[in-house]
Order: structure tokens, then C-alpha cells, then sequence
């Protein structure tokens, strides 16, 4: 009887480890997960992004039109139950058509073709795992170097609250602080918040909705003022294959605005607004 005892038991703890140690992935949406892998995990998460921006036109550019490529694989390794280490390795291939044209001079037609990458690395630590109410408080702190703003160095501060619910329902909020040092902007910072939505149809299927708003403030080395806005609005889905992997996709729109001198023309710009197409399709592995 004992020994039916025994292996009932153990049966029982493999189940609620299953249970709790659901798949921490920060995919879909662009909020971070609050809850680190456990320890000896071994995690990728990859994505591709597509953005079109449409410019509007103002004085000095006539038309704008950006599209963007943007990969990224991240890797995440758990190093206990509440800490682990995340490096980032993101992608982007960048082609814009531009057509400006000065004072008295005749429109100059431009078609940009750029390459760009970098490397990250991370520290994920959860502040507390969730609570009986459901709350759960996670931070993630490192650096990035890439070259997308003229080659530099990224600091960069998360803090991610989320929220589940009985039915099937998480409410996740970011709040991300990003320090910039780089040859053409030494000094720009910009901060980041994110609200996201996942509502679970099924055990495969997961529904999720995601608003995020930019803000940024830097200066160039002639100390001319820069400023972006951004926000972008977008839902999708996500599909389990099994516990330990997950497919997802997503489409949105959103809304851009900036101001300051144009680093590419090296004249000053009035201020510009610009609105975006948004699709992202990624997957999330855990070994």
C-alpha cells in the first residue's frame, strides 16, 4: 500500500510541475515575459518583423517610403528558478525611396539599401513568480550593440507587471527605459510602454491584442535636437504544436511623428508624420 502511495505521489509532483512550468515566452506582442525559465532550461524565441512606412509629405520631402526587414533570434538560458541570461542577436534590411527637393533646386530622387545587425546580452530576474492572486513582477537589464543608429551601444531597463485571470485571461504592461550612445547621437534616450491582451481559446490557441507607444528625445554631435513618437496598435494568434513549442502571428497599424535636423539630406526638416503597416509571424522553442 505504501509503495502505491509512493508512486502515486511522485506521479502527482511530475503533474504539477507540468502545470506550473508552462512555456515563458515573450512572443507574441511586444511586452516581456515576468517569469524567467527554470533552472537548466534552454529556450529560442525567433521572429520576423515587416513595417512599410508612408511619409507625409512636407516642404522638404515629398514622399517617403520605408520598408523594414527586421529579424531576431533570441536565446535564453535559465540559471535558477528566478534569474537567467538572454543574448539577442537582432537583423534588419532596411530599403527606402525618398524624393527631396530645396529651395529653387530640382527634386533629388534617393534609394537607400542598407544591411544592419547586432548583439545583446541580458540578465531576466523575476521580483516574484505569481502570487495566489495571479500577480507576477519580472526585470530584464542589459546591453545591445548594433549598428541601426550609425553604429552604438543600447542600455537598456524593463519592468514588466502582469496579471492572470481564471478564465483563460493576462493582462501584461512594460515599461522600458533605453540609453543610447552612438557616432552621430551621443546622447539619446527614449522611453517605451506596452500593454498586451492574451485570452486562451483552447490549450492550442491563444488570441492576444497589443498597443505600444515610443518616445524618444536625442542630440546629434552639432547638438541639433531630435525627437520621435511612435505608436502602434496590433492583435494576432498564437498556436501550441506541443507544450514546448509555439507558432504565432500578427498584423498591425500605426502612427509615427518626427522632428529635427534629416541625417541623411544634412538639412534641417520640418516636422514629419508618418503612418506604418505592421506584420510580424515568429516561433518560440523550449528544449
Amino acid at each position: 500500500m505504501s509503495k502505491i502511495l509512493t508512486a502515486l505521489l511522485i506521479l502527482l509532483s511530475f503533474y504539477v510541475r507540468g502545470q506550473d512550468n508552462a512555456m515563458s515566452s515573450d512572443r507574441p506582442g511586444s511586452t516581456y515575459s515576468t517569469s524567467p525559465l527554470l533552472k537548466g532550461e534552454f529556450q529560442l524565441q525567433s521572429g520576423l518583423n515587416y513595417q512599410f512606412h508612408i511619409q507625409e509629405p512636407n516642404p522638404l520631402i515629398l514622399i517617403t517610403n520605408k520598408h523594414l526587414f527586421q529579424g531576431n533570434i533570441n536565446l535564453r538560458f535559465g540559471l535558477s528558478d528566478k534569474f537567467e541570461l538572454e543574448a539577442a542577436f537582432p537583423q534588419q534590411l532596411e530599403f527606402i525611396s525618398s524624393a527631396y527637393q530645396l529651395e529653387d533646386t530640382p527634386i533629388d530622387e534617393q534609394t537607400t539599401f542598407d544591411y544592419l545587425n547586432g548583439v545583446g546580452l541580458f540578465s531576466r530576474f523575476a521580483i516574484f513568480r505569481e502570487n495566489p492572486k495571479g500577480w507576477s513582477l519580472g526585470t530584464r537589464f542589459g546591453f545591445q550593440y548594433d549598428s541601426f543608429v550609425r553604429s552604438g551601444i543600447t542600455a537598456n531597463l524593463d519592468l514588466t507587471l502582469q496579471k492572470n485571470f481564471k478564465e483563460g485571461l493576462s493582462l501584461s504592461s512594460s515599461l522600458s527605459y533605453f540609453h543610447l550612445v552612438a557616432n552621430e547621437l551621443p546622447n539619446a534616450q527614449w522611453l517605451q510602454w506596452a500593454i498586451n491582451a492574451n485570452y486562451s481559446l483552447s490549450e492550442k490557441i491563444k488570441l492576444y491584442g497589443d498597443f505600444q507607444s515610443s518616445m524618444a528625445i536625442g542630440a546629434n554631435d552639432l547638438e541639433e535636437i531630435l525627437a520621435w513618437q511612435m505608436f502602434i496598435a496590433s492583435i494576432g494568434t498564437q498556436y501550441f504544436l506541443s507544450e514546448n513549442l509555439a507558432l504565432d502571428t500578427g498584423f498591425g497599424l500605426g502612427k509615427g511623428n518626427s522632428s529635427g535636423p534629416n541625417l541623411e539630406t544634412e538639412v534641417d526638416s520640418q516636422k514629419s508624420q508618418s503612418d506604418l503597416i505592421y506584420c510580424t509571424v515568429g516561433v518560440s522553442y523550449r528544449f
